[in-house]
């Protein structure tokens, strides 16, 4: 274990790769405010926050900034609980390139600590970890991109139990690093650990790193676990290769379904009430899939497929009927019911995005930060304002009014109450 405080100012220089309703892990409720943003895609996993009172329109300059610092590579999106924020990204440690798991101060970005994770991963599209934190409690769980994973002290980031996936589960590290965000569900921390025999997904003891059960016969991707919840019956969704499907709690598969996409690297939604869409890069694109629960002997059958969503790595959001994500590099607004295609909005890149309080707030690949209706009538933005430099192929967290976002060089938050 090694961790290190960091005071305010001091920086060293350091050096892709989503009635009924989908559910909150219990665990999450009455530890973190309803502001909060404890996870990957936030409380729901579905990228949608339920803030109200923020902007509907930003100034010619922006949102105001509230702070800025410095932070080191990685693709590891922001977790937010409790006045404090958690990421992971590359570091030097003496000799070593390590990556490492930190928490700040939301209210002034100031590092508050930083523990060792595991050894740096170098790639030709980018260096460092890929895995956004989950906090549960007083518990933070963080994967680094060679699979090491541990269960941290939100305090202090003393780790609690730590273990190797690719050594417990006899596991091959997928080519370009781990990067699933773990799920934390009661007294279970789920992550994707492409285990002995192919076992693609291990449920761990929260409190102790035991292993309780393992789930579904795949390698690991580069995907995270949906919740959801059909008929009273509670699910987890998974996008493994070619196939989507669901296991309950106790790692019973539920049902399956093999698509023709290439590559699914985005996470699936949920589409209120029994239904799922799933979208990769080749193949049929995006398919929305009908779930019958049968009494927990589950069956689905496709309500539509068509290319008009082909979801790269940034996964799509559902709001109010519509479908917003990006189709490669064009954003667009699809209808859930039909596929079809309302409005696109071209010249953002491979983005990413989330919604809140009736808008979509987007990040091109270039850090271009915009805001706009969330309304499949048309496009029509509100703000906008350069937000970083460089290359954006991380996804904004936002929390209390505050919006944090990052890039291999930057971490930078700004406040969209005004």
């Amino acid at each position: 274990m090694h961790r290190r405080a960091c005071p305010r100012g001091l920086y060293l220089p350091l050096v892709l790769i989503l009635p009924l309703l989908v559910v909150l892990p219990p665990t999450l409720g009455a530890e973190t405010a309803s502001v909060d943003w404890p996870q990957f895609r936030g409380r729901h996993r579905d990228g949608v926050s339920p803030e109200t009172g923020l902007l509907h329109a930003w100034p010619a300059e922006g949102p105001r900034e509230l702070w800025r610092r410095p932070i080191g590579e990685g693709y590891s999106s922001v977790a937010a609980a409790g006045g404090r924020l958690y990421t992971m990204y590359a570091a030097t440690d003496g000799d070593r390139q390590v990556e490492v798991a930190a928490a700040f101060d939301a209210a002034t970005g100031d590092e508050l600590w930083r523990t060792v994770v595991g050894p740096k991963i170098e790639t030709e599209f980018g260096n460092g970890p890929r895995s956004t934190p989950a906090v549960d409690g007083d518990l933070l769980f963080v994967l680094g991109s060679h699979g090491d994973f541990a269960a941290l002290a939100t305090a202090d980031g003393a780790k609690k139990w730590s273990l190797s996936l690719p050594a417990t589960f006899q596991a091959q590290r997928p080519f370009w690093g781990y990067a699933t965000s773990a799920l934390v569900d009661g007294g279970l921390v789920i992550v994707e650990s492409g285990g002995h025999q192919a076992r693609c997904y291990a449920a761990l003891d929260k409190s102790t790193g035991d292993t309780r059960w393992t789930a579904v016969s795949a390698p690991a991707g580069y995907n995270s676990l949906l919740p959801a919840t059909i008929d009273g019956h509670r699910q987890l969704v998974y996008v493994a290769g070619p196939t989507i499907g669901a296991f309950d709690l106790a790692g019973r598969e539920l049902w399956t379904y093999p698509t023709t996409n290439t590559e699914t690297h985005a996470m699936p939604l949920f589409v209120p009430p029994d239904q799922v869409f799933v979208s990769g890069v080749g193949g049929e694109g995006a398919t929305l899939l009908k779930v019958h629960p049968d009494g927990g002997a589950a069956s689905v059958e496709p309500a539509w497929s068509n290319p008009s969503m082909r979801n790269h790595f940034s996964a799509s959001l559902y709001y109010e009927g519509t479908v917003y994500g990006f189709d490669n590099a064009t954003l667009k607004a699809i209808s859930a019911a039909t596929g079809e295609v309302a409005w696109s909005r071209r010249g953002l890149g491979r983005g990413s995005l989330i919604a809140a309080d009736g808008h979509l707030i987007v990040l091109s690949d270039r850090c271009k930060l915009l805001l706009a209706e969330a309304t499949p009538d048309a496009w029509r933005e509100r703000g906008a304002v350069q937000a970083l430099d460089d290359k954006c192929w991380t996804p904004p967290a936002l929390a209390g009014g505050r919006l944090y976002l990052r890039n291999h060089t930057e971490m930078v938050c700004y406040d969209l109450k005004g």
